[in-house]
């Protein structure tokens, strides 16, 4: 069903908005003796440049101690004009302090700093820290020089948390088909920038197995969060909802990873608070010295037992062993931990997220309760943009699908019809194999490809599939009967396939042991590593051929109690090691159920294995005018990998890759190399990234990449190209993208003034993209007379005529996928709900009740574009419908890419520099709460 509008789940102030707070300032005195104590021990070069103190357990023991306070220090200085903590009524100073001095107990690491921990504490004048009264303006904010709003930084937390103030104080709770649900705040890290609630108690959904019946807990989330578009002066507030699910019975976090607890108490955590309204957050996790559940912070001398928080928590083991103790409310305290999807055990049963009909009625509900100080923002406009780009492959032809009532003639007449789509569809499919292989023969030396096939066991099952499935997707005559070797030739093609048993370079790294974060994990993945590779150079002696690509059978992430165990970028290190592009598949479950999924899991593992030696079937645009024959397509991407949980070294290379016109490559290069190659040597050169070489501090990384931009886009000064930058990849090391910075038509390279980008090339064009992640982007639904639904295409904002002509900032939504085309868009997870169904007459219209928790609901992402620049006289919808017909990748992909090509691309590099993470969390809630590194959180002690 077309719809002409996206409305976006995203809110304007109406009113002015000044409300009084308490603040609180580090008192100026304190300042000097606090960064002293820090930087302690540390050599004079590193105290001298020391400017700032990490928070990160401070806040997180006032997320658990003090959950009403609101904390908004970021990077920000901590001076008068700035406060460090926000608060509706004056919170004890007499605690606080506590809290404080605890905190400066667990900040130095050094000897020397241990030693002045009461020395330092003795020269804080405990008077000095005292609240002030003030006003604050929470609709405060500057306006850049491209146009945007500037919030003030403490807004992005305080007014956040204000409007969930106000939806937890709405006096109608939401209610649909007899059923109310009644939300309560929850204490947030800082560091999200947004507020969030929950919806308590929580829901049930029971679910029976052989005759056993368990119940399954959930609850719904309202996220909000202050958020500017670039060129624009409103500020805007984006509200996201979704589903929490909560564990019930024994926890079973995985490595290194923690469990948010979120706590409610009828008397205070620590003596002398208030009672606290929102729920507290306490991280539950495994402690591998105890062999135990445990706080986080929690043991002996740490922060949560300095200030006296343990007594009134719920025993950590025993909340570990049965987590749902404490939901209902038990000694004057409610616990519920929330599930994550890396924990082991079994599956959740509640499906995560909620379809378009629930939210759009929750939001609806959120602007009642925010009335009359915030309304919704106006709707999207659609943008024409041609359609979808041109298949080079050919698409199925529908089956036509019986219907009742139906007689036998019309029966067997159908039948017949059925056949010859079904004969028709194989023509199709040989033809477009043959296409692939053509495809394929230009992608690999001399038209030759060999592969490794590394298979589970002694079994055949998923190798046979493997099998079975490369001849199909390249039209290639059945094999001939062999143990473990097979060769094929057609045309101007050659495969090879070798098969071996994957034996235990599948096992799990350590040994037997859990080889610990640190050394003894780089220890065994480099022994497994160079294990892999000495056997796939002997199999390249024995077999005489050497194989581009190595497709390895491996067990998920799932398998491995601990992260630190998963071989899986080992053997992708080692496959490199030995020249050779890896993909992997999970074994054949050998299940009824399972076959069409293991079937399409192996069509997928082809290729993508496809796509890393270089094959790629860009989409044909369908736009008539305004874009270059010739047009070169370029993507700059970071690999980013942090100090956490698996890896102690951090490492930040900046890359590039390129889609040229008539090129059989895809292309790529890395920072440091002096030419483009094809994209399989870029994975190859990617997977021995040296850290040691790798910029470690916030200036070198942005020299860096600036250096390296430049050095790349003046290769492409005559030539007709779109550069393609995707905002939380690359904005933090070129602040130039950043919204507060971003001026139309103009770049800027570390200290050096703005320039036009046209100064860098007459024929060059920048467009920035931007996801939901970090709710950047807010949720939306397809809105029009009285509709809801999902509506792919491009949209932008329209003006006060309705408009959208000269927009800048435009967003792309993509259609329901294949695997959740039978997902209704009135499903209903938080009540029920019921839909009149039409029947064959007037007396048969019935009512059928939509609710189901167990099932996944899925949304479009509101992916937004930003033509940055481009040349004069050029329409910025052309370039943003490019990009938008770009994530229509049906010839490789059965579904719509969450970003454009060439950004996927750019992205799925990654992969041989840094390990995959565990998947896709949902709604769920993070497992271990974590500050990014571009954002962690700080006293700026600027003295």
């Amino acid at each position: 069903m077309a719809y002409n509008n996206i409305q976006p789940a995203a809110f304007i102030a109406t009113q002015e908005l000044k409300i009084p707070l308490q603040t609180l300032t580090i008192p100026a005195s304190w300042r000097q003796p606090i960064l002293d104590l820090h930087t302690a021990g540390r050599g004079e070069s590193a105290r001298a440049r020391a400017r700032q103190v990490p928070i990160r357990r401070l806040n997180a023991l006032l997320r658990t101690a003090a959950p009403d306070l609101v904390s908004t220090t970021t990077r920000a200085g901590l001076d008068e004009a700035n406060p460090w903590l926000f608060a509706t009524r004056p919170f004890s100073p007499a605690v606080l302090r506590t809290f404080f001095f605890a905190w400066l107990h667990d900040l130095p690491y050094t000897d020397e700093g241990k030693a002045l921990i009461l020395p330092t504490i003795d020269k804080l004048d405990p008077a000095a820290l005292q609240w002030q009264p003030d006003t604050v303006d929470l609709l405060a904010h500057n306006v850049s020089p491209g146009g945007t709003a500037l919030p003030q930084p403490h807004l992005y937390t305080l007014l956040a948390d204000y409007v969930a103030g106000l939806i937890a104080a709405a006096d109608v709770p939401y209610e649909h088909d007899g059923r109310s649900l009644r939300f309560r705040q929850i204490a947030v890290n800082p560091a999200s920038d947004c507020a969030e609630l929950v919806s308590w108690p929580p829901l049930e959904h029971k679910k029976t197995y052989k005759g056993t019946s368990r119940s399954w807990y959930y609850s719904a989330t309202i996220k909000v969060a202050l958020r500017t578009v670039v060129g624009d002066t409103t500020l805007r507030l984006h509200v996201n909802s979704g589903i929490r699910r909560w564990t019930a019975g024994e926890v079973h976090t995985k490595g290194r990873y923690g469990a948010s607890t979120y706590l409610l108490s009828t008397s205070p955590f620590v003596a002398g608070d208030p009672t606290p309204q929102k729920f507290a957050v306490a991280n539950l996790f495994w402690n591998r010295h105890t062999k135990d559940m445990d706080w986080r912070n929690g043991g002996p001398g740490q922060l949560l037992t300095r200030v006296g928080a343990l007594e009134r928590l719920p025993a950590p083991d025993l909340l570990g062993r049965k987590s749902d103790a404490w939901m209902f409310g038990r000694d004057g305290v409610t616990a519920a931990v929330a599930y994550h999807t890396t924990m082991r055990g079994p599956d959740h049963e509640v499906g995560t997220g909620l379809m378009p009909l629930e939210r759009s009625r929750l939001t609806q509900w959120v602007r009642e309760c925010l009335a009359p100080r915030f309304d919704l923002d106006k709707p999207l406009a659609r943008v024409k943009t041609g359609g979808k780009p041109t298949r080079a492959l050919h698409k199925h032809a529908s089956v036509p699908k019986p219907k009742a009532g139906m007689s036998d003639a019309e029966l067997e007449e159908l039948a017949a019809r059925q056949n010859t789509v079904r004969e028709h569809n194989e023509e199709l499919d040989t033809e477009n194999a043959r296409t692939r292989r053509a495809h394929l023969t230009k992608a690999v030396p001399d038209g030759h490809l060999t592969v490794f096939l590394l298979h589970q066991g002694e079994g055949s099952r998923m190798r046979n599939r493997l099998l079975d499935t490369i001849e199909k997707l390249l039209d290639l005559p059945p094999r001939t009967p062999s143990a473990n070797s097979w060769t094929w030739r057609q045309d101007d093609f050659v495969l090879t396939i070798h098969a071996r048993a994957l034996g235990a370079l599948g096992a799990p790294l350590g040994n037997g042991t859990n080889p610990t974060r640190g050394h003894k994990h780089d220890a065994a993945v480099a022994t497994r590593r160079r294990d892999v590779e000495t056997t796939l150079r002997k199999m390249t002696e024995t077999t005489g051929d050497t194989a581009q690509l190595a497709l390895v059978e491996l067990d998920g992430a799932k398998a491995f109690k601990m992260r630190t165990t998963d071989p899986k970028f080992a053997l992708r290190l080692g496959c490199a090691d030995a020249n050779m592009v890896s993909q992997f598949i999970r074994p054949d479950t050998g299940t009824d159920d399972d076959v069409a999924s293991t079937q399409h899991r192996a069509e997928a593992a082809w290729q993508d294995g496809f796509r890393q030696l270089g094959v790629r079937f860009v989409p044909k645009h369908r736009i008539t005018t305004g874009i270059p024959d010739d047009l070169q397509q370029l993507a700059f991407w970071i690999i980013k990998r942090r100090n956490d949980d698996t890896n102690t070294h951090q490492l930040f290379v900046p890359i590039a890759v390129l889609i040229r016109p008539g090129q059989d490559h895809i292309m790529g290069k890395a920072d440091g190399m002096d030419k483009w190659v094809p994209y399989p040597d870029l994975l190859k050169h990617l997977s021995d990234s040296d850290y040691q070489a790798s910029p470690s501090n916030e200036d070198d990384q942005q020299r860096t990449l600036a250096a390296f931009i430049r050095a790349t886009i003046t290769q492409f000064r005559n030539t007709q190209t779109l550069i393609v930058t995707q905002a939380h990849n690359i904005r933090y090391r070129l602040p130039a993208l950043q919204n507060a910075h971003l001026i139309h038509e103009q770049i800027q390279f570390g200290d050096v003034s703005p320039q036009r980008l046209s100064l860098f090339g007459k024929h060059l064009r920048l467009v920035r993209v931007s996801g939901s992640e970090r709710l950047e982007t807010p949720q939306s639904w397809a809105a029009g007379d009285d509709r809801v639904g999902i509506s792919e295409g491009l949209w932008a904002r329209p003006d006060g005529n309705g408009d959208t002509t000269g927009a800048r900032v435009f967003y792309s939504t993509v259609e329901k996928p294949a695997t959740h085309t039978k997902i209704a868009v009135e499903l209903a997870k938080l009540t029920h709900h019921q839909k009149v169904v039409e029947g064959a007459g007037p007396d048969d219209r019935k009512e059928r009740d939509l609710y189901d928790p167990s099932k996944s609901a899925w949304n479009p992402e509101l992916l937004e574009l930003i033509v940055a620049a481009l040349p004069a006289g050029e329409d910025p919808a052309t370039w943003a419908g490019f990009l938008h017909q770009q994530r229509f990748c049906f010839d490789d992909y059965r579904a719509a890419l969450s970003q454009p090509l060439i950004l996927h691309l750019a992205e799925l590099a990654t992969e041989y520099a840094i390990p995959a993470d565990d998947g896709d969390q949902g709604d769920d809630d993070p497992a271990e709460p974590a500050e990014p590194a571009e954002k962690q959180l700080a006293f700026d002690f600027d003295i």
